[in-house]
């Protein structure tokens, strides 16, 4: 039997310091505690929002203890006038501080040594997951409409339809006490109590977006450390986003309409409509125009828009949400309130991800393959990023587009840092990319890659089942391999077991598959069981595709030696590549990939910048309004909101942006990215960051299997994995799976096309229905969130 063929090019795990070291029984315990003291934060949050987190529930709560809140403001303390004030410093107390404290508490927990778990640890979180991970029936409804329906899902929607709830019964509990005092009084309202009901009806659905839009932002951001302490994938926290954008809208819907119902039946209509600020101190057209922002942010978010026109979604999104909040803020300044937490951590992306703007790469090794509708790059990336776990990376090309982003998953990651990406052709922009390849052109490339994801669950997992379609299985392939390079590197954890079935419509997809995975595909041992499927209507022919191959050749040879072979980015005495203008910052020398966070310490740092630049920015915009409220205070006078309020909404907008934003950027980003290109590039640099161009293209086949017929082969070997016709039966594999191992515990893990996807979702459940016996099969969405 042949040897497994081990693939120099696989990522061992390396890190250039390593973490303090902490007793092996205290490291799973300190991250348990660690986890448990976020998680509780987070749940005392939520009981603060079951308070009726608002002026009347925190005097209600706090009663006296509310007045030592604040700082005074220096020129306004024989005023006591504050800033913050009382208030406002509760609301940084219990909606700022449990997402920046848990996010440096989870970078923390991530710097432990990652000692094994005892074993009724290990039984608990998994009894844990299986029932939070438990999925309600009707299985294939809630799968095709909402990607399926856990039980947590459920949890969390819950929880969303509580606080709602309360806060709206509250409101309106508040409202009618309200006039029946004033109605015993004798008072005559201007206008009946069916119409006042209605407008407080509004009102308090315009109070519910202190919840709902606190809640929305806080699973955007790739940083957000709810990766780790759910356990969740960056697909599972988007549908929350998600279901919280739907929430979110037809709550602000309501709460527009209802207004304009009121003023339409007192037929103030349009004198309401227009008001900026010269009737109330609430700015009703600047509410009105953050709305239609809102919706048109909502409509392109739809997925018919998402997955067809990803241009117009792309800026739509962008656009409309500053306008959302921009005007928001002027509508009501208090907006900051629930628009600021999530958008803190959604700023520390952005900050890392603008030191990428700067820096310029270009391509490796480049690939195109035999029926020229898979694109494959290579991006060599610097030591720098040596010990960052790396899924993600987030490509723009400005000779195609200077403000496109199109996310990718890596699929392989060398040891070396070359960082291997496939790209499918769909669209302009990806058959352009095509073109340029094809025409050698030499391409300045701007990537960023997030600096963490979410846990390799894979390594824990007693089995593993693979399942994959299509070129989509480049989510997975960088699962295996993962797998195989621990495996060869003697890695203690992993699973004893794991299942491979890919299927494809194009043979030729096949040969992405590298050669480690093929090598442990067919080692005596069989560890790796792999299983490959052509669901073509063509029969499978080799002769055709070597007619395709040879074409390909001629194009690809021009220039080289053989277009079969990929070459080095650069050749040691090559000229350094310059791309003029791809660089807004000027750093137009190509070099290796930059990180965005150099690691954890630089995460940290930059995460409590942007919390602290947040809150400077914050309230040193508020500060105007403690002056003008002093000087009033100093004349006699009273403050004039009319005139003010909505300008200092405008300013605090401004502020805060600028202080999450600025701080971090210029002080742990830009300044550390100029002294390492200027470092990177002096002359006489001893470093190898530098890259030169390359100008051939290869078939990417090479680097991989090769096709024979019905088989997939190794080059060099008459050793070749076989292909069957037909599509896999996805329950029949896992059972199989199950049964051949004896596990209680399955990790099934899938990239495909959504009839995949939720075929083999369909199968975990169907499996799974059973809470509490036999064999658990935990399904992991891979690809596909967008």
């Amino acid at each position: 039997m042949a040897t497994a063929v081990m693939d120099p090019g696989l990522a061992p795990e390396v890190s250039a310091r390593q973490p303090p070291s902490l007793p092996a029984k205290c490291s799973p315990y300190a991250r348990t505690f660690i986890k448990l003291l976020v998680g509780s934060s987070l749940l005392f949050t939520v009981y603060i929002w079951c308070q009726r987190m608002f002026y009347e529930g925190f005097e209600r709560i706090f009663g006296e203890g509310m007045k030592s809140m604040g700082i005074v403001y220096p020129y306004g303390a024989a005023y006591d006038i504050k800033n913050p004030d009382q208030y406002d410093a509760f609301y940084v107390l219990f909606l700022w501080m449990p997402l920046g404290g848990g996010a440096l508490l989870t970078i923390l927990a991530q710097r432990l040594p990652n000692h094994t778990k005892p074993l009724w640890m290990k039984r608990t979180q998994a009894l844990g997951r299986r029932v939070m991970q438990y999925q309600l029936p009707p299985h294939g409804f809630w799968i095709k409409q909402t990607g399926g329906m856990s039980v947590l899902d459920v949890l969390f929607l819950a929880t969303v339809v509580m606080l709602n709830t309360i806060w709206f019964v509250v409101g309106m509990t508040n409202f009618n006490k309200l006039y029946a005092a004033v109605a015993s009084s004798g008072i005559k309202t201007a206008h009946p109590v069916s119409q006042l009901r209605l407008e407080y009806a509004g009102l308090y659905f315009g109070v519910l977006l202190f919840i709902d839009i606190w809640l929305l932002l806080i699973p955007v951001p790739q940083s957000s450390y709810l990766h780790e302490l759910t356990g969740l994938d960056y697909h599972q926290m988007i549908r929350w986003h998600r279901w919280m954008g739907h929430i979110t809208m037809i709550v602000t819907s309501l709460h527009g309409i209802l207004y304009y119902i009121f003023w339409g039946i007192t037929h103030d209509f349009w004198h309401e409509f227009s008001d900026w600020s010269t009737l109330h101190y609430i700015n009703n057209l600047a509410g009105s125009i953050s709305w239609f922002f809102g919706l048109a942010l909502w409509l392109t978010s739809m997925e018919w828009c998402r997955r067809g026109f990803w241009k117009i979604y792309y800026h739509f999104h962008m656009v409309c949400f500053v306008g959302f909040m921009l005007f928001a803020y002027i509508h009501y300044p208090g907006s900051w309130i629930y628009f600021t937490p999530g958008l803190m951590l959604w700023c520390v992306d952005l900050v890392m991800r603008s030191g990428a703007f700067a820096n310029t790469t270009t391509v490796a090794n480049c690939g195109v393959n035999a029926t020229e509708d898979v694109v494959t790059l290579q991006i060599q990336g610097s030591q720098r990023m040596r010990g960052c776990p790396l899924h993600d990376i987030y490509v723009l090309l400005p000779s195609i587009s200077r403000w496109q982003w199109h996310p990718f998953t890596i699929s392989q990651q060398s040891a070396d840092g070359m960082l291997t990406v496939r790209i499918k052709k769909y669209g302009n922009w990806s058959s352009r990319l095509l073109n340029k390849l094809k025409n050698r052109e030499s391409m300045a490339i701007r990537a960023s890659c997030p600096p963490y994801g979410g846990p390799h669950q894979w390594r824990q997992d007693e089995v593993v089942v693979v399942l994959a379609g299509g070129i989509a299985s480049t989510a997975v392939l960088r699962v295996l391999s993962d797998l195989v390079a621990r495996r060869a590197q003697g890695k203690a954890t992993g699973p004893h077991r794991v299942f491979f079935v890919w299927a494809a419509r194009h043979a030729v997809e096949f040969c992405v598959m590298d050669l480690a995975v093929a090598g442990a595909s067919l080692n005596s041992d069989g560890w790796l069981s792999t299983s490959l499927f052509y669901t073509g209507k063509e029969p499978l022919r080799a002769s055709d595709l070597h007619e395709k191959l040879d074409s390909l050749e001629k194009v690809s040879s021009r220039g080289s030696e053989s277009g079969s072979e990929p070459r080095a980015g650069a050749d040691a005495g090559a000229k350094p590549l310059t791309f003029p203008l791809a660089s807004p910052f000027w750093w137009n020398r190509a070099r290796k990939l930059q990180p965005q966070a150099t690691g954890p310490l630089h995460l940290a740092i930059i995460t409590a910048l942007t919390f602290f630049g947040g809150f400077v920015g914050q309230f040193v915009t508020y500060s105007w309004y403690a002056e003008m409220a002093t000087h009033y205070a100093s004349i006699g006078g009273s403050y004039p909101y009319l005139e003010y309020y909505w300008r200092q909404g405008a300013l605090s907008a401004f502020g805060v942006m600028v202080g999450a934003l600025g701080l971090p950027f210029l002080t742990a980003v830009f300044l550390p990215g100029l002294y390492r290109y200027w470092r990177d590039t002096r002359v006489g640099s001893s470093n190898d960051e530098q890259m030169a161009a390359f100008d051939g293209v290869w078939d990417p086949s090479s680097m991989g299997c090769e096709l024979a017929g019905d088989q997939l082969m190794i080059p060099g070997t008459d050793l070749g994995i076989p292909i069957a016709s037909g599509r896999p039966d996805f329950a029949a594999v896992l059972q199989a799976a199950a049964k051949e191992t004896g596990a209680k515990h399955v990790g099934v893990y899938v990239a495909g096309p959504d009839t995949l996807s939720n075929s083999a979702h369909s199968s975990v459940c169907q499996l799974n229905r059973v809470l509490g016996g036999g064999t658990y099969f935990d399904f992991h969405k891979m690809a596909g969130f967008l």
